[in-house]
């Protein structure tokens, strides 16, 4: 029986070909391009613009809005906006966002984690990631598995950019092979890692464009520079868990079939097509 969690080498590829699954295992991050065709990027892009609607006129964090704080204090509820609306994350994205949710449980998608984790999927968490024009904040250097430290280090995180990351508007800059260093510990509310830990003459950017997919180990150190360009960047982000942890996100009273009593959401469970 294939052990859960990655590297897989013991199974038929379902999506990903050998050379992309090295090289994610080699760097602990993988970018693909045209994951989403345009057409699918416009609708979710659409009802991402439906939704953010619902907090156009928020000066404070509501429900499953966290908007942009002046300072860029992201994790001071009591810190004002920068200005209404202007949103940093929507939290619980696949229960708030219904093109969101289609993404994240394609079968495409479940077919390349399945590559990468093994062919029991579980749903983690989820966020619409915004990161406005003339202010998005940045992102501190840290590793995803540093906020799920009651679990095993076996998430794999996934962002989908839906507006183009550039260097100038704040995409995504990682470490490659740092997901072999271990978690690093992390400090500050923001749960973060000082540049004094990170070898930054190692530090890349990883552009992304409208529909392409960026694949994340929990463990590879990751940050974004704030958005000071005059163009948004919106993503959306899932987590997945090879092991059945319980949804983090708030799903009591969701309309979500699939989510048992303990509040385990199994997206795939099934047995591996063996080489």
């Amino acid at each position: 029986m294939a052990k859960r969690g990655y590297p897989r080498h013991d199974t038929v590829m379902k999506y990903l070909t050998k050379t992309q699954l090295d090289r994610f295992n080699q760097d602990g991050y993988l970018v693909i391009d045209g994951f989403l065709d345009p057409a699918t990027v416009a609708a979710v892009e659409a009802d991402i613009a439906r939704k953010s609607a619902e907090a156009s006129s928020l000066t404070g964090d509501r429900g499953s809005f966290n908007l942009e704080k002046v300072g860029d204090e992201s994790f001071n509820k009591n810190a004002s906006a920068k200005r209404p609306g202007m949103l940093r994350k929507i939290q619980s994205a696949v229960f708030e966002v219904p093109k969101v949710r289609e993404v994240f449980t394609s079968t495409a998608m479940l077919d390349c984690m399945e590559d990468l984790m093994g062919p029991e999927i579980y749903y983690h968490s989820s966020k619409v990631m915004f990161k406005p024009a003339g202010g998005g904040a940045p992102k501190p250097w840290h590793q995803d598995a540093a906020y799920w430290t009651q679990y095993a280090s076996k998430q794999i995180t996934v962002w989908i950019a839906i507006h183009d990351a550039n260097a100038e508007n704040g995409c995504v800059w990682a470490i490659p092979g740092s997901h072999k260093l271990g978690l690093i510990p992390h400090k500050e509310v923001e749960l973060q890692v000082t540049e004094a830990q990170v070898d930054l003459a190692k530090s890349i950017p990883v552009p992304v464009k409208p529909g392409g997919l960026l694949i994340f180990h929990s463990l590879v150190l990751h940050m974004s520079h704030k958005n000071t360009s005059n163009k948004d960047r919106w993503a959306i982000i899932c987590d997945y868990d090879c092991l059945p942890n319980p949804v983090l996100d708030d799903w009591q009273g969701r309309d979500i079939p699939g989510i048992d009593e303990r509040g385990v959401w199994p997206l795939r469970q099934g047995a591996p097509a063996t080489v």
